[in-house]
């Protein structure tokens, strides 16, 4: 059975930065899910987070991504055929998933990766807020429908 790690990313400090770890900790608190699925808030760990890669065989990140597009744009991808216009926001990441999905190809460790972001709507590195913009909110039955289906498709399930 394979092992299945969603990992939502940002800095909760900073808007909607933070929305892929806002994202699962509602989904953990929703749902049940199968043993070989595992929820992880990554927050801003940086070059912990290439401990997923060796222990998990499918990997899912959550997190706000730039892709001058119109904020609250959904994008769904696998890592290998990441878009040459993604940005990974990482403003106060020690360092961004693109970084870390460079390292893992390095190092031999490339697992079935599937990235679901959004592009935010404010990242206040100025003014900090904990809270997500209500866009983003508006948002997350959308990106909990992506997670979900990824998940039944790499082998896990929930209730």
């Amino acid at each position: 059975m394979n092992s299945i790690a969603v990992i939502g990313l940002g800095n909760t400090l900073l808007g909607d930065e933070g929305f892929g770890v806002h994202f699962v900790n509602k989904l953990k608190s929703k749902y049940t899910f199968s043993e070989n699925v595992k929820i992880f808030d990554g927050g801003t760990i940086g070059f912990l987070l290439i401990e997923h890669f060796l222990e998990n065989d499918k990997l899912i990140f959550i997190d706000a991504i730039r892709a001058n597009d119109t904020p609250g744009s959904i994008y769904k991808f696998n890592v290998k055929e990441l878009p040459p216009n993604i940005t990974f926001v990482s403003s106060i990441h020690e360092i961004g998933l693109g970084d870390i999905l460079g390292h893992v190809r390095l190092m031999g460790l490339e697992k079935e990766t599937v990235v679901i972001g959004i592009e935010p709507l404010s990242v206040c590195p100025n003014n900090l807020t904990i809270t997500l913009t209500p866009l983003m909110e508006e948002k997350m039955p959308s990106v909990e429908k992506l997670v979900l289906e990824q998940i039944k498709e790499f082998g896990g399930s929930y209730a």
